[in-house]
C-alpha cells in the first residue's frame, strides 16, 4: 500500500511539471517571419502570404484578400511598388492569425466577371493549400472597391469584414435586390474628402444609396486627405476593424 502510494505521488509530480512545462512553452514568444508565395492561379499571378513555423494547431486560419486600384498589377518583381505594400499589409495581418493574399485579377479589371472568377479561385486555392478556414476578409483599394463590392455580392455567406479604402463604387448598380445579398455583411470605408482621383461624393452617394435600400454602411470621412494618403496608412485600422467582435 505505501508503495502504491509513493508511485501515486510521484505520478503526480511528474504530471505538475509537465503542466509547468507546457505553460512555459506556451508563453514563449515565436519570432515572426513572413512566408510568401507567387502563383499563377488559372492564368493570374497571386500572391500569398502567411507566418513561416506554424504548426497543425496554428490552423486554419481566416483569410484577408487585398484588392489593388488601377495601374497595378501583382508580379513578383523587386521593383514592383505594390509589393511593397502587399509586403505591410501581410507582415500586420500575418502576425495576427490571418492569411494574407491577391490575385493580379486581370489588371484594370474595374470589377469585371473574370476579377470575380479570380478572387473566387484564389480563396480555394488557399483553402486547399494554405490551410485556409472559410472565413474570409476582404478589402479594396481605388478601384479595387469594384471586384470586392462584386465578389462579395456573387459570394457572401462566408465573408466576415469588408474594408474599403478610397474606393470605386457606383451607386447606381446597387438596386434592392442588389443590397439584400450584402445586407448582413458588415462594411467600413475609409475616404478623404480632398481626393482627386476617386472624389469622396462617390463613397457618400454609395453609403447614401445602401442607406435608402436599408444598408447602413458607416463612412470614416479623412479631412485633407487625397487619394493616395489612403492605404497602407490605415492598415492599423483596418487590422482592428477586422478583430472586432
Amino acid at each position: 500500500l505505501e508503495k502504491r502510494r509513493e508511485q501515486k505521488e510521484n505520478k503526480e509530480k511528474v504530471d505538475i511539471v509537465e503542466e509547468q512545462k507546457e505553460k512555459e512553452e506556451e508563453v514563449v514568444v515565436r519570432e515572426y517571419k513572413r512566408l510568401e508565395s507567387f502563383e499563377v492561379i488559372d492564368g493570374q499571378m497571386a500572391y500569398i502570404a502567411t507566418e513561416e513555423g506554424l504548426s497543425e494547431k496554428d490552423y486554419p486560419r481566416p483569410i484577408v484578400i487585398y484588392n489593388h486600384g488601377s495601374t497595378f498589377v501583382v508580379n513578383d518583381k523587386e521593383d514592383n511598388p505594390l509589393l511593397g505594400d502587399l509586403r505591410l499589409y501581410a507582415d500586420t495581418n500575418d502576425k495576427n492569425g490571418f492569411i494574407f493574399a491577391a490575385s493580379n485579377a486581370h489588371g484594370d479589371n474595374w470589377g469585371n466577371a473574370q476579377s470575380i472568377e479570380d478572387n473566387r479561385k484564389l480563396v480555394e486555392h488557399i483553402k486547399t493549400n494554405f490551410h485556409g478556414s472559410k472565413d474570409l476578409y476582404l478589402l479594396g483599394f481605388s478601384m479595387g472597391g469594384l471586384p470586392t463590392m462584386n465578389f462579395a455580392h456573387e459570394y457572401p455567406e462566408n465573408i466576415k469584414k469588408i474594408a474599403l479604402l478610397a474606393p470605386t463604387s457606383y451607386a447606381s448598380n446597387w438596386n434592392k435586390k442588389r443590397v439584400e445579398k450584402i445586407m448582413d455583411l458588415d462594411i467600413k470605408i475609409w475616404h478623404g474628402d480632398k481626393d482627386v482621383n476617386v472624389p469622396y461624393s462617390m463613397s457618400r452617394d454609395f453609403v447614401a444609396r445602401l442607406k435608402k435600400e436599408g444598408k447602413e454602411v458607416p463612412i470614416i470621412t479623412l479631412e485633407g486627405k487625397g487619394h493616395f494618403d489612403i492605404d497602407t496608412e490605415y492598415i492599423d485600422n483596418v487590422l482592428e476593424f477586422f478583430q472586432e467582435k
